[in-house]
């Protein structure tokens, strides 16, 4: 019986039939192979990216001694100057372990304050120079600009005055401001006219006196509105090892060393709120926490101005991609970046003062024009966080390695409760929290207008 089995696999490997059978067994196998690789492969990956779950300090804080490194965008790092600034007088609260909130509050400054002159201005408290303006630009000369934005609006300064009058990891905000937007006010039918023709020539602008969004930063500012909103849920949050935070996604690359700046953690509003208490006690190389709130969390209905088409806030509804919301508070930094997208920011208030958190509802923007891009020294595509400036603009730079940033020129803007910020496709932005503070955006598709300026940096 064996011999006539033997046999006939013989015959039958002789005529080919027995080659199929094996091609057809090494295929399957090959097939279970792939799937066990395939199955390994997730169970890694998962693990690599699984989010941390925030867990409330243990003990009070303590001033930490300056023994880590400052991440880079690089991937790599290099270790944290003491005492070291832009112009050599860094203040020692911004020293390893110090305390970084310290002095007055923001006074928010409704006025043109130099249209009385030099020195009423002197007398309200402003240091003025020959070049020096307000916190708010003089309404004047944005009503002499009617319908059509001149070619060198917004005005722009050397980075370098702007980043030494004011150092980004400093929220403390001094008399001088290299502000040049435009103040829109939304009850004026004529100002509105202009903040739609600006809009359509692609520049930015702030909008103020909407009552729609004054109402919101007024309920969101009240103690218990966001509690009872947001619930108990976990949502995602951003955690950095400092103040700086820095978005990146897609493929690794080939990076080698490239360590994500940031990771994600699950977290209630409530445990990010206990955080942003105790801001005014933290280093700025402590930890610190970005939260974010994202559809289907948040719609239109949190914000009226986005639910419909409207020339100012949502000129294209349905090119829009949501209301995504991002909370900071005192000290958190944003690094500067583009978006390829239209982009209108709402400034939503913050915890009332009362309540122990100081300068609450405001952000500083320091901006750019998209020329300035070869000057910026941006990440290429395909590294994970492209688009976003390799210098830590809080930090000496080195002029060998990066020589343009010398002819970096930018503006700034401070936003206010109530406040909107129209951000155009492929302006560059960087983003410090003045103190608490909720931020909702909404884009609406894309604009070619200030393309061909970021082409030649690759994008």
């Amino acid at each position: 019986m064996k011999k006539r089995r033997f046999e006939q696999r013989l015959e039958d490997y002789r005529n080919g039939k027995g080659k199929k059978r094996s091609t057809g067994r090494r295929l399957r196998a090959l097939g279970i192979i792939a799937g066990i690789a395939f199955v390994a492969y997730c169970c890694v990956a998962s693990l690599y990216n699984q989010e941390e779950v925030y867990a409330a300090p243990s003990r009070p804080y303590a001033p930490k001694a300056d023994t880590r490194e400052k991440r880079q965008a690089s991937g790599l790092s290099r270790p944290f100057r003491e005492g070291a600034s832009w112009g050599g007088q860094w203040r020692a609260s911004s020293e390893p372990g110090g305390i970084y909130m310290e002095g007055k509050p923001l006074v928010a400054r409704r006025r043109p304050a130099y249209l009385a002159g030099e020195a009423h201005a002197r007398r309200l408290g402003y240091h003025v120079t020959t070049d020096s303006i307000s916190v708010d630009p003089i309404r004047g000369n944005c009503s002499s600009f009617g319908l059509k934005p001149p070619k060198d609006y917004p005005r722009d300064y050397l980075l370098t005055d702007i980043v030494q009058n004011w150092p980004p990891d400093s929220i403390l905000v001094p008399p001088r401001h290299f502000a040049s937007l435009c103040r829109f006010d939304y009850r004026d039918p004529v100002q509105i006219k202009q903040a739609q023709a600006f809009r359509e020539a692609e520049v930015p602008f702030i909008v103020e006196n909407n009552a729609i969004l004054d109402k919101v930063a007024k309920d969101w500012s009240t103690p218990g509105f966001l509690e009872r909103r947001l619930g108990t849920k976990k949502y995602k949050a951003e955690k950095s090892d400092d103040n700086h935070f820095m978005y990146y996604g897609g493929s690794r690359g080939h990076l080698r060393g490239w360590r994500p700046p940031t990771n994600d953690v699950r977290m209630t509003y409530n445990e990010w709120l206990s955080r942003a208490l105790i801001a005014r006690n933290t280093s700025i190389l402590d930890e610190h926490y970005y939260f974010r709130v994202s559809p289907p969390d948040t719609t239109t209905r949190d914000i009226p101005v986005f639910a419909k088409e409207d020339p100012v806030f949502m000129p294209y509804p349905r090119l829009s991609k949501g209301v995504h919301c991002r909370f900071g508070y005192a000290g958190i930094i944003a690094e500067a970046h583009f978006d390829g997208s239209r982009n209108i920011v709402v400034e939503l208030g913050g915890p009332p003062s009362s309540t122990g958190h100081a300068n609450s509802g405001r952000r500083r923007y320091v901006m750019a024009k998209p020329g300035q891009c070869e000057n910026t020294y941006l990440l290429p595509k395909g590294h994970p966080s492209g688009r976003h400036s390799a210098i830590d603009w809080s930090r000496p730079v080195d002029l060998t390695k990066f020589p343009k940033w010398q002819q970096m020129r930018g503006f700034e803007a401070i936003l206010e409760p109530g406040d909107a910020l129209y951000i155009p496709s492929f302006w560059l932005h960087y983003i410090v929290s003045l103190g608490t503070n909720f931020q909702c955006n909404a884009r609406s598709g894309h604009s070619e207008v200030s393309h061909e300026d970021v082409k030649v940096c690759g994008f």
